[in-house]
């Protein structure tokens, strides 16, 4: 994670719009019955036109943003760069990075949403186990992330804001508490009385020592060139090596062993010998055909890879996508689809199939469930991208299961495979913007068995 945003680095205060609600519409046109194109976060500060461009609807008028579309100012939007969420949502989502934010996972007892800085009786009072937990205490999770200073806007006691920049009645310390294993984004981390808090991305207090830091996967995939070529397998096994020499001639010796999920580009050449099939990397080198996941090149173009076009092929039964430009692989790696595989989407946790357009992509956006036994709340999900009602692709931040099924129904994908996805598919997502959204521009999903 980056050092704290500083919103007006970039931006001309005198001419500079602030979101102040989760969701501050982005439309085409200056007025409502044009369509949206996306989407600010609370908090983001963009350049604006001077004056505005239209009113359509909106009595205070729609400005003109950069890179492009209009906002109307009033209950989503302001012109005044000292608005209170401003300064409270200090760090804005960090993309370069596979993780935007800081994210824990809730442990047990999970921890309680406060809306201000509890006093030691508060915590007290509504952490009733208090005392036992800090005893027992030793997660060292936390331990490298830095700690700042209290938030100026709650010191003194003061209550946290809504994301509409109103704060919150202190006739309440807490408004609940996390489910178990749910997934929580920070904003800004401080210590107070000698206990560390959270700041999450909806302006709840929690204690991190509630909660697991998550580490994320350091999986990814291959990106491909004139060089580098399909086809090209994934090391499914934990012991397997790569070998040097010829498979019939005695000699055979380890060159390296192979990581898990490594991919290794290989020429197609196939090698019988001592009871064994061995595969020839493009290096030279030979590999056991033993827990491999292939992923090959088409022997015939699909009629909708023409030149320029953006395309992903999502395989359920291989677990791999492959990102293309027209007909040219640019991109392997494995994913997560649903956990019931080839069933029907609409009895189980299976992955739909067809072809299907990305439409609207979020930086980060909340995915929860209610089912009885089935409950998870996993809040701002990085690089999202929803091709079909229900159905995206995704960082999963929460496991680290990529090359086999285990999605309600998504295609999961390490969160640095997400994060490189997001910035090459269509529709693009401007800086600064949390959202983007297209009904026929965008990136191709094709998903078969």
């Amino acid at each position: 994670m980056g050092a704290y945003a500083r919103p007006l680095d970039d931006v001309d205060p005198e001419r500079a719009l602030v979101s102040i609600a989760k969701e501050t519409p982005i439309y085409a046109r200056p007025t409502f019955k044009s369509k949206r194109i996306g989407y600010l976060r609370a908090g983001a500060v963009v350049s604006r036109h001077a004056e505005a461009s239209g009113f359509g609807g909106c009595t205070r008028g729609f400005y003109q943003i950069r890179p492009e579309g209009y906002v109307c100012v009033g209950k989503t939007a302001s012109l005044d760069t000292n608005h209170l969420l401003v300064s409270a949502i200090r760090r804005r989502p960090d993309r370069s990075s596979a993780l935007p934010y800081y994210y824990g996972i809730s442990k047990f007892p999970t921890p309680p949403f406060y809306t201000r800085i509890p006093t030691a009786k508060d915590q007290a009072t509504v952490e009733q186990e208090l005392h036992y937990h800090k005893a027992h205490y030793s997660d060292k999770s936390w331990a490298d992330v830095p700690v700042a200073a209290v938030p100026e806007f709650l010191s003194g006691g003061q209550s946290t804001l809504s994301l509409t920049g109103y704060r919150h009645s202190r006739r309440y310390v807490h408004t609940g508490r996390a489910i178990p294993k749910s997934g929580l984004a920070l904003v800004d981390l401080f210590e107070s009385g000698g206990r560390q808090f959270g700041l999450t991305v909806d302006m709840a207090i929690v204690p991190i020592d509630r909660m697991t830091r998550v580490s994320p996967s350091r999986f990814h995939g291959l990106p491909l060139s004139d060089e580098v070529r399909l086809p090209v397998i994934f090391n499914m096994s934990r012991s397997a090596y790569l070998y040097e020499g010829d498979p019939k001639e005695k000699g055979l010796k380890i060159s390296r062993k192979l990581d898990y999920r490594e991919a290794v580009p290989v020429s197609g050449k196939r090698v019988r010998a001592g009871g064994m099939t061995y595969l020839e990397t493009t290096s030279g080198d030979y590999l056991i055909d033993r827990r491999l996941v292939r992923v090959n090149p088409f022997k015939k173009r699909p009629s909708w890879a023409t030149p320029g076009r953006t395309w992903l092929n999502v395989s359920i039964l291989n677990q791999t996508l492959t990102a293309y430009e027209g007909g040219r692989p640019v991109f392997v790696t494995l994913v997560s689809t649903g956990a019931d595989g080839l069933g029907d989407p609409e009895e189980t946790h299976s992955t739909v199939r067809g072809r299907f357009l990305v439409h609207t992509k979020h930086v980060t956006i909340t995915m929860s469930g209610a089912q009885v036994g089935d409950e998870f709340d996993l809040r701002d999900v990085p690089y999202v991208q929803y091709f079909s009602a229900g159905y995206a692709l995704h960082a999963a931040y929460w496991h680290d299961s990529f090359g086999h099924p285990r999605s309600h129904g998504c295609v999961n994908l390490s969160p640095l495979d997400a994060q490189w996805l997001f910035g090459w598919t269509d529709p693009p997502v401007p800086s600064k913007w949390h959202g983007g959204m297209s009904l026929l521009d965008g990136t191709l999903v094709s998903i078969h068995p």
